[in-house]
């Protein structure tokens, strides 16, 4: 590959060629994507803690990443938050970026996948840790 080829043509060329290459160069390659996947992913549970906007994104978009990166709806922030919490608490200052809208999207599919735990709404109930300001 070189380094004007698109991730998807590597991708391909990969699949493709996979069962030729050493098992020890595969098996260096499964480690690599894997931390890979994991940076995507928190990438993505970022995303939806504070870039997700009503007005700018669509359920749409929102279920990809989430079909993508499942995990995404179980990373917790600093707050002990969830996405799901983050987005039912944004827009509660005036002006503030706010994606409300997702939260019965984030619901059926945190439930879906078990985020939170049982009877958890999708991690809509979980408990978050508040810090002593309250927030």
């Amino acid at each position: 590959p070189t380094m004007s080829q698109s991730v998807d043509n590597f991708i391909t060329q990969l699949q493709q060629n996979r069962a030729k290459v050493p098992k020890k160069v595969t098996s260096k390659i499964n480690e690599i994507a894997r931390k890979a996947i994991e940076e995507m992913s928190k990438a993505a549970g970022n995303f939806l803690h504070e870039e997700l906007d009503d007005d700018k994104h669509t359920e749409e978009q929102v279920k990809a990443i989430i079909e993508l990166f499942p995990e995404s709806l179980s990373q917790r922030k600093k707050n002990n938050f969830l996405p799901i919490q983050s987005a039912t608490m944004s827009g509660c200052r005036s002006g503030a970026r706010s994606s409300v809208s997702f939260v019965p999207l984030m619901a059926r599919e945190g439930y879906r996948l078990g985020v939170g735990g049982e009877g958890n709404r999708g991690g809509l109930l979980s408990v978050a840790a508040f810090s002593e300001d309250g927030h």
